[in-house]
């Protein structure tokens, strides 16, 4: 027994002292240098809490439509309640023949769930706005929020248009932010310190459910064009299970610190082709994750994100293969000096996705964290044991400006066994720093740790104890691109200039093999 409460009594010490020291760690780190550099004007800016783009190009990408003939308009009113107007609509729906129209007038409405069907549209006229239930009135609801605003399930030839205004009230659903002025760039950068900085600002979700603005499930040949989603709860528009998807002319208008806010979810789709978008948002502005199966033949072309957490992501959740993506003509930015999010382009396969021929191409960055990461690892949050690939990828013609942290394409290794990505070319690629000082706390080996983690650019040399605050963010050993278990990986088009103060090396290569 005494030899029992003798060993309890070292483990428990042992752990006090290592509390002790992340808690020293912490406290050194969170009250460093918060010095910024403050506001630099933008072609897009920030309001003054830096939570919206103030300065949307509406008139660039909305347009106004006439009534279409024999429309349905239903009896929405303005003092109506949600419940009574989503009735109101829904009847609308049920009494649509093939073909016809819901026509919602000008004017705000109050509405809970609306369902859609087969062949039809919903024209939501310019100058309307539908409004989502918020959180206390969703609770309290006897018919609350079913999955989105508006949903359409097991439905084919469905367009959403009209060039309207379609709201999730997404605010309501969360809890105050820890911090709530801007933060700028640092004076002097330090990734920790970045990190922490930027997840004080974070609105976290209450306990309540939260909701989709738009959520196609199971549908085919669906069209969203000319229309405007403004401030989810959650993931805005999503499209899960779906087969031929024109989305064009779409803004995504959300409060940017309103987590899990991602843009377009693109999950288990197929041939999905978004054009001419501007997105605004939290989290990825635009996300491929291939929970309930395979994601083949996704375009992004001529749209510009803005995002705080990746503008282009494949992942994370990947557990069905991935291929034949493109990304054209893209404008990824954050306005006004703001900092915070992660990479402009995120290609991930952390859960046994085969992800495959993904290109990448004609790209401008302005303010973005880090211009990329191609990330395999071995999460494998799913079936436990398959460590997927990534390969053939091309990514060339980028230009970033402002940025803060060097790229990375690595692979990993998992129960002794290299799992490396394969066939990655970049080609004409060019980043500049944002010119500030810097901080920093590198370690020049990186652990292969991080890559059974969640992915993203700040965690590739990472260490997660308790919470964020007590882990560890280190800076990575060099300023251009971190390469590491690559085969075939062509970066002899990847060019950075780092900040004037710059100590680090230009690459890190770790197992990397022509």
């Amino acid at each position: 027994m005494m030899i029992f409460l003798r060993i309890l009594a070292t483990l428990l010490a042992a752990l006090l002292l290592v509390l002790a020291i992340f808690g020293v760690n912490y406290w050194r780190k969170s009250h460093g240098d918060l010095s910024s550099e403050g506001k630099v004007p933008t072609k897009y800016r920030m309001n003054a809490e830096g939570t919206k783009i103030y300065n949307i190009p509406y008139d660039d990408y909305i347009r106004v439509m006439e009534k279409p003939e024999n429309a349905v308009i239903p009896a929405v009113s303005e003092k109506a309640t949600g419940e009574e107007n989503s009735l109101a609509i829904n009847e609308a729906v049920a009494s649509l023949e093939r073909g016809g129209t819901v026509y919602i007038p000008s004017g705000e409405y109050k509405i809970a769930t609306v369902y859609l069907k087969s062949d039809m549209t919903l024209f939501v006229s310019a100058g309307a706005r539908l409004i989502s239930l918020d959180c206390e009135e969703n609770e309290q609801s006897e018919k609350p929020l079913d999955r989105a605003v508006i949903v359409a399930e097991n439905c084919e030839n469905v367009t959403v248009t009209g060039g309207g205004k379609i709201c999730g009230r997404g605010e309501s659903y969360t809890e105050e932010a820890q911090e709530t002025e801007p933060l700028y760039a640092l004076q002097n950068f330090n990734l920790y310190t970045r990190v922490i900085e930027s997840r004080k600002r974070i609105r976290f979700a209450k306990g309540a459910n939260r909701n989709h603005v738009l959520c196609f499930e199971n549908c085919k040949n669906i069209t969203v064009e000319n229309i405007i989603l403004e401030d989810s709860a959650t993931w805005t528009f999503v499209l899960r299970l779906c087969d031929g998807v024109q989305v064009r002319d779409m803004v995504i208008d959300n409060h940017m610190h309103v987590a899990n806010t991602d843009g377009v979810d693109i999950c288990s789709s197929e041939n999905v082709s978004i054009q001419h978008c501007f997105i605004a948002t939290g989290d990825d502005a635009v996300v491929l994750k291939s929970v309930e199966g395979e994601i083949h033949r996704v375009s992004v072309e001529n749209c510009e994100l803005s995002s705080f957490a990746n503008c282009f992501k494949i992942g994370t959740e990947t557990p069905h293969d991935v291929s034949d993506v493109t990304v054209k003509n893209c404008s990824f930015f954050l306005p006004d000096n703001i900092t915070g999010g992660y990479s402009g382009i995120a290609i991930e396969s952390a859960d046994g996705a085969a992800v495959s021929r993904v290109t990448v191409e004609d790209i401008t960055m302005d303010g973005i964290s880090s211009p990329l990461l191609i990330w395999l690892g071995c999460r494998l949050k799913y079936d436990k044991q398959t460590v997927g690939s990534i390969r053939d990828v091309f990514i060339g013609n980028i230009t970033a400006q402002n940025t803060e942290m060097p790229a990375a394409v690595t692979g990993c290794v998992h129960e002794s066994q290299t799992y490396p990505v394969e066939n990655i070319r970049l080609e004409n690629i060019s980043a500049v720093y944002r010119d500030t000082g810097e901080k920093l706390s590198v370690r020049k080996q990186v652990s292969e740790k991080s890559m059974s983690g969640y992915p993203d650019i700040t965690r590739v040399s990472h260490f997660y104890f308790l919470s964020h605050e007590l882990s560890g963010y280190w800076d990575l050993p060099c300023y251009s691109l971190f390469v590491r278990h690559g085969r075939a990986v062509d970066y002899a088009g990847y060019r950075t200039v780092p900040r004037s103060v710059n100590e680090r090396q230009e690459f890190y290569l770790e197992d990397v093999k022509s």
